[in-house]
């Protein structure tokens, strides 16, 4: 347009920093990150050592074994991580940079009992959408019948989907080289059954959601309208409107009732407080809270 002068603004379009192998390796940080992922992974109980197998022995037991409702059917695919520096836009020792390295399954590369592309039925999540979320921060604006300011506050969920078990046809992993024991190198082809839905499985998703509603109605919340407002929430005792978006939760409402329902829906679900938010030590008025990578006050 003529007369408009335009200029450059310094936006982030990526807040996670992709880091190859060769410079992960060589930081103690980022090295710390990427075990404490393994352990949390088997302290969780993604696999067991003691369910380790041959791939021809669980496929020939599935054959002889059959269950109701998939047959034989087994899958199989491999663990594999990917290694980022979250908050790269923040300075040197800001909370809210740090290293984050990600065990997920290979979703695109799935074989069944006959080494063929695994097929899957079509199932689908849908979480909150962002109306949802900006009339969660109008509602925080208003003020309960006895006069209380409302206000708002967000948790993340610790590794979320490894909260939901696994479910559809049996699914068998292949730990990275690096994790394998000295029996599993005597082996062709060792295995363990997938026992939570790790992420980058092509349902995991909808376990999750299936787990996280049932907790959620557990903590007295119960869904507005699963049609119009997927993944919101209300609790007509406590009066207080939950927004769910995969892993990142917004609560609204009178700040008198939040630190019970955390509680609550925290007896359920791990709960962390986002990195670099200033809740539990800072007056009401002082709080930052972060939702979908966006702060707010």
């Amino acid at each position: 347009v003529t007369g408009v002068q335009t200029c450059a603004l310094p936006i982030y379009l990526l807040v996670a920093r992709t880091v190859n192998r060769k410079e992960y390796v060589e930081n103690e940080e980022a090295m710390k990150a990427y075990w404490a992922e393994w352990n949390k992974l088997e302290q969780k109980g993604v696999w067991r050592w003691e369910e380790l197998i041959e791939w021809d022995e669980a496929v020939r037991w599935h054959k002889q074994n059959p269950s109701e409702e998939h047959g034989d059917e087994v899958h199989y695919g491999n663990l594999f991580g990917l290694m980022v520096e979250k908050g790269a836009e923040f300075d040197e020792g800001d909370a809210r940079r740090y290293w984050k390295y990600r065990v997920v399954f290979q979703g695109n590369q799935v074989k069944d009992q006959n080494w063929q592309i695994a097929l899957f039925n079509e199932m689908q999540s849908t979480p909150a959408t962002l109306e949802a979320s900006r009339i969660a921060d109008i509602y925080s604006c208003m003020r309960s019948p006895n006069g209380e300011t409302h206000t708002v506050e967000t948790r993340d969920v610790e590794q979320a989907y490894l909260q939901a078990d696994m479910k559809g046809p049996p699914v068998y992993i292949s730990l990275p080289k690096e994790m394998w024991t000295a029996e599993m190198h005597s082996m062709k082809c060792p295995i363990f059954p997938l026992r939570k839905a790790l992420y980058g499985h092509k349902h995991s998703g909808v376990f999750w959601n299936e787990h996280c509603h049932e907790q959620c109605t557990k903590a007295g919340f119960y869904p507005i309208s699963e049609a119009v407002w997927p993944c919101v929430y209300w609790n007509d005792e406590s009066k207080l409107m939950l927004i769910i978006y995969v892993d990142d939760m917004k609560l609204s409402g009178p700040p008198s009732a939040m630190k019970a329902a955390l509680e609550e829906i925290g007896k359920h679900i791990k709960l962390e407080i986002p990195k670099g938010d200033l809740v539990e030590e800072s007056p009401q008025a002082d709080k930052t809270m972060t939702f979908l990578g966006c702060q707010q006050t």
